[in-house]
């Protein structure tokens, strides 16, 4: 093997590893300093993003971007603080980039360890699982529903798409159409808390079925397009 050869090997490995060993030690060093603690308890989550003054908007997007990436971070917690300090529709604009930028930096993370890592990370059967949801015919449809439905572990379903070939521009489209139901609830309850307006369930119900229609569209739009580039 030539000298060449082996530093690329050397890249090859130290890339991911580093990628790993930077994670595991962020997570660390925000639970040792109780970031983790404050961010994962509602009241305290709300008491930090109000006293943030006009840093609030950019706290708010890193912890979105933190509870994507650090599965221990309940998503409804900081999406419902969102809601609960910025309003409706700041809240969900913030929590959305937030969400988003870390949807792709699993999705993108995937790729760069590469599956062996990954499933050390977080089980090979559960990866697995994900593979057979994924692997149909329609499995754009597939990943749309399960990012839709309550309950699928949406961390490491962005690492599967990782592996399923899709661009990263359409992911990020689909699974953001997917997400933003169930996103947009939280915060606009959060929001109504905080008015004392449970009224915003109704508008909830109405965003679920412009997203749904919205993913229809596109994918009518993917198939015309297809149709006239041949």
């Amino acid at each position: 093997m030539s000298a060449a050869q082996t530093t690329a090997g050397w890249r090859r490995w130290l890339v991911p590893a580093g990628l790993v060993a930077l994670l595991v030690i962020g997570a660390g060093w925000l639970w040792h300093a109780g970031v983790l603690h404050r961010i994962s308890n509602k009241d305290r989550l709300i008491a930090m993003l109000r006293e943030s003054g006009s840093g609030g908007a950019l706290l708010c997007i890193g912890i979105q971007f933190l509870q994507v990436v650090i599965a221990v971070i309940p998503g409804e917690i900081t999406s419902f603080a969102a809601g609960y300090v910025f309003g409706g529709w700041r809240g969900f604009v913030y929590s959305a980039i937030g969400v988003t930028l870390g949807s792709a930096f699993n999705f993108c993370f995937a790729r760069v360890v590469g599956r062996p890592t990954l499933e050390r990370l977080v089980g090979r059967d559960t990866l697995a699982r994900l593979d057979r949801s994924l692997d149909t015919a329609r499995s754009r449809s597939a990943m749309f529903l399960l990012f839709l439905l309550p309950g699928v572990p949406k961390d490491v379903l962005c690492y599967a798409a990782g592996f399923s070939g899709m661009p990263l521009i359409e992911f990020v489209v689909l699974s953001g159409l997917a997400r933003s139901p169930a996103l947009l609830a939280s915060v606009l309850i959060g929001a109504g808390v905080s008015r004392g307006d449970y009224r915003s369930l109704i508008a909830t119900a109405v965003v679920l079925l412009l997203a749904i229609g919205g993913y229809y569209w596109y994918r009518r739009s993917r198939k015309e397009g297809t149709r006239h580039a041949d």
